[in-house]
């Protein structure tokens, strides 16, 4: 028999934030979370796909707030923290409003806890400043989640961030193209490096060849079996 239909909702009261649950929900995905100047409606789509394959995984995809970005000039845009340049160290910008938003998704992964969702069968998940946000929340998170999953991010605020001991093993996949100009492979590598440093122990980093700051199909498969490892279906 065909699978059913999920149930796809947008939620006004949430900023927009979508949600796409079927019938057997045993897991979830926090994202994956949209990148700057973004929306999640520019995932919606990747995140309908990657339930298809795993319709026990609800994916849960907030919008950031609108703010000012000292980047673009202090354009008013979706953002999740301020970005000061591109070619600075960037794991030490200021990223203002970055705590913000790490309360806002550490909120998400407790509202799915309070709906009866274990937090080992929770990943975050991100894309470029969103892939940062995962990594910033699901890393300092006071409870083992079953991964963070970072497509073209890195970390932000390293001074602003602690790991915490109960995710110091929690499987990392990062996947991030070679040829990205925006978030360049170097900061992917020492973002690995510096997690390491601080204690982190299962962190994978998996590089495209001629993939610029963007997605293809082929990391998306990738990314759906490495999500399919850490959330697997279960039997109800």
């Amino acid at each position: 028999a065909a699978a059913a239909r999920p149930h796809v909702t947008q939620d006004s009261s949430k900023g927009g934030q979508i949600t796409i649950t079927g019938t057997q929900h045993t897991a979830t995905v926090i994202g994956p979370i949209h990148g700057l100047g973004d929306t999640n409606m520019g995932w919606a789509d990747v995140a309908g796909h990657l339930h298809g394959g795993m319709p026990h995984v609800r994916f849960v995809l907030p919008n950031a707030p609108i703010s000012r970005v000292t980047l673009n000039g202090g354009m008013s845009m979706p953002s999740w923290y301020d970005i000061t340049s591109l070619t600075d160290d960037r794991a030490n910008q200021k990223c203002a409003g970055i705590q913000q938003s790490h309360h806002a998704i550490t909120a998400l992964i407790k509202e799915e806890v309070a709906a009866g969702i274990p937090l080992d069968r929770i990943v975050v998940a991100g894309f470029s400043q969103g892939g940062a946000m995962s990594l910033f929340s699901g890393l300092q998170y006071p409870g083992k989640l079953a991964g963070v999953l970072v497509m073209s991010g890195y970390l932000a605020a390293e001074d602003q961030f602690s790991l915490s001991t109960q995710n110091a093993n929690t499987p990392v996949g990062h996947f991030h193209g070679k040829a990205d100009p925006t978030v360049r492979i170097e900061w992917a590598r020492q973002t690995a490096e510096r997690l390491r440093a601080l204690g982190h122990t299962d962190y994978t980093l998996y590089e495209y060849e001629d993939l610029g700051h963007s997605a293809t199909m082929e990391e998306i498969a990738d990314v759906q079996v490495w999500l399919e490892s850490h959330l697997p279906y279960l039997e109800k």
